[in-house]
């Protein structure tokens, strides 16, 4: 399977990083991802949900490292402008990818399937997907007894349509069915 950055097409990227001195560093991938297990996280300033996670996930974060050294997040940001990432990137004590690459952040979204934010995936260090979906997971483990919380999966397709919203959808889906049969 590969590496982490290979599988997550990260050879020669430079990700971003705080320094010690509170500026910004350029980290080669390989290199901050070697042999660590990956937290990708998809978020935005812009997002209440997000915002409302970020601290919860930096939280379980820092108590999770404290325990496991092969632990990164790697924050891939969904923000309109430089502005609201740089804002929302100073609360994050992990890595990211820049903002300027949109590129890489578009084939991120596409390989994991993501369809709304937040959102966390948790990936091996040999790039296999241990959690497709993880915020839920990290929301109701602060202490990070569980990590890599493996199988962690957002909501089914079978729970999305049994919701109330769901159902609605179903019977709008069926009446027109119905009605469309029943012109013939």
């Amino acid at each position: 399977m590969g590496t982490a950055a290979q599988t997550l097409g990260l050879q020669g990227v430079d990700l971003l990083a705080h320094g010690a001195n509170g500026k910004l560093e350029r980290v080669p991938a390989e290199v901050a991802l070697a042999g660590k297990t990956i937290g990708v996280y998809f978020s935005a300033h812009w997002c209440g949900p997000c915002r409302a996670f970020t601290p919860t996930l930096a939280q379980v974060y820092e108590a999770v490292k404290a325990k496991h050294d092969d632990f990164v997040v790697l924050f891939v940001s969904a923000d309109r402008n430089p502005q609201q990432f740089e804002e929302y990137y100073k609360s994050m004590p992990w890595l990211a990818v820049p903002f300027q690459d949109r590129a890489l952040q578009q084939q991120l979204s596409s390989r994991f399937s993501v369809m709304g934010i937040p959102r966390l995936v948790i990936v091996g260090p040999d790039g296999a997907v241990i959690a497709s979906d993880a915020r839920a997971a990290v929301m109701a483990d602060e202490q990070g007894e569980h990590f890599p919380w493996p199988g962690a999966a957002g909501p089914s397709l079978l729970s999305a349509l049994l919701s109330p919203r769901g159902l609605m959808f179903l019977f709008f889906i069926l009446y027109y069915l119905v009605q469309w049969l029943t012109k013939k």
